[in-house]
């Protein structure tokens, strides 16, 4: 096949090349001369020989399924973008497994296997690329983008593969049956709490206090904590005769990232105030409010 252009596959082009100027003989490509062509239809673009990026791929493949005993997931790319030519860039295409599943890299395109892959070196004004090379085949475990309904006090809360691993530190490596377990668990559990409006302030303060008896054991109170990151925070009475002599936990979920907070305390003012002054535990560093009247007087 012959030289044609990236970006309509026409054979009107031309590109820089050393001669012999006594014979006018051809001698070689100047160093770039495809990459810096022009077309009659399309102006200075890329030029391509489709059949040398397919002969490429088949020897790549070859040594990666040798080397590996197993057949690559992605491509790491050149392509050149239709319309408004802007050089050539570096992509990722996946091949093969699910249409939906939550990507390594962001990908230009899904193909079957490497068949279609090596159609995408042949320039179709109709798709938005032409695959001008790769630089190598990977392989990564990907996972589905499943949507798993999860129960969250009463509601159903739809989270997806993507969610989760979203939420959750990339060194966590979640696997699918991590996801299943527990990961998708806690996702939905923090996007439920994330609807939550209601803050911890002054009026909320006193009325908890203010109605403290009425709390019975089992019941809970649940708000949202402004700190470095954003909190849930559920304020629990406890059973006195299992946990004495504390009556009351705070459970408390950073609505940012994975991290969690869980206390128990002898008095529904010790567990407000420790909310308040943001969880501090640090004996060095010293307390925003000294107590709950200090807090609510207003002054800091």
């Amino acid at each position: 096949m012959s030289i044609v252009c990236s970006i309509c596959g026409g054979t009107g082009v031309k590109c820089t090349a050393v001669i012999d100027p006594n014979t006018r003989q051809f001698l070689e490509f100047t160093r770039n001369a495809l990459s810096d062509g022009r077309c009659s239809q399309c102006g200075n673009v890329a030029l391509t020989d489709p059949d040398e990026v397919k002969a490429g791929l088949d020897k790549l493949w070859t040594e990666y399924t040798a080397r590996h005993r197993a057949a690559p997931n992605y491509t790491c790319c050149d392509i050149v973008r239709h319309g408004d030519y802007d050089g050539g860039e570096k992509a990722y295409i996946r091949i093969g497994g699910p249409s939906d599943v939550v990507e390594k890299y962001p990908v230009v395109a899904m193909c079957r296997d490497l068949e279609e892959l090596k159609s995408l070196a042949l320039p179709d004004p109709a798709r938005e690329f032409t695959l001008m090379g790769i630089q190598g085949f990977e392989f990564h475990d990907v996972l589905e983008n499943k949507t798993y309904e999860i129960g969250v006090d009463d509601l159903k809360i739809p989270v997806t593969t993507k969610e989760v691993l979203d939420f959750y530190p990339a060194e966590h490596r979640l696997k699918e049956t991590d996801i299943e377990q527990y990961a998708a668990a806690y996702t939905a559990r923090i996007k439920a709490y994330g609807e939550y409006t209601r803050q911890l302030d002054a009026a909320l303060v006193q009325r908890l206090l203010d109605e403290e008896r009425l709390m019975k054991v089992g019941e809970s109170d649940g708000f949202r904590l402004k700190l470095h990151f954003d909190w849930f925070v559920i304020l629990k009475r406890e059973n006195e005769r299992m946990y004495a002599p504390f009556k009351y936990a705070v459970n408390a979920y950073c609505l940012d990232n994975i991290q969690t907070f869980d206390r128990r305390y002898v008095t529904l003012e010790d567990a407000l105030l420790h909310c308040l002054n943001g969880f501090n535990e640090n004996a060095n560093i010293p307390n925003r409010y000294k107590s709950i009247g200090h807090y609510l007087s207003g002054k800091s």
